[in-house]
């Protein structure tokens, strides 16, 4: 029988984005490509994060069991996610998009 701090210890082992990627790349192939061929109807000035990285952001709050933007905000804002997310993607940012809603 496994004790719950042998299964901490074995779950510190695990490179999720890794086992993350392997799932993706099994069912979802070309999911980034995918992503880039997305429309995009803002306008182009205005544009600081490209389409495929707002969209993977929004699919890893739901993966992650995110219940809203802000946890996701202030959970993906961190150094190793965002060199993760990067990897992932392929492109490298010195922060990932953040998402509020102004209290009126």
């Amino acid at each position: 029988m496994v004790t719950r701090k042998e299964k901490r210890e074995k779950e510190k082992e695990v490179n999720y984005l890794f086992e993350l990627l392997k799932t993706q790349n099994h069912f979802f192939k070309n999911l980034n490509k995918l992503l880039k061929t997305i429309d995009d109807p803002r306008h182009q000035s205005y544009i600081t994060y490209d389409t495929e990285v707002l969209l993977m952001m929004v699919i890893l709050k739901n993966a992650c069991n995110l219940k809203s933007m802000r946890e996701m905000t202030n959970e993906f804002n961190k150094e190793e996610c965002i060199k993760n997310v990067g990897k992932w993607l392929g492109k490298y940012a010195k922060n990932l998009a953040y998402y509020f809603r102004e209290v009126q």
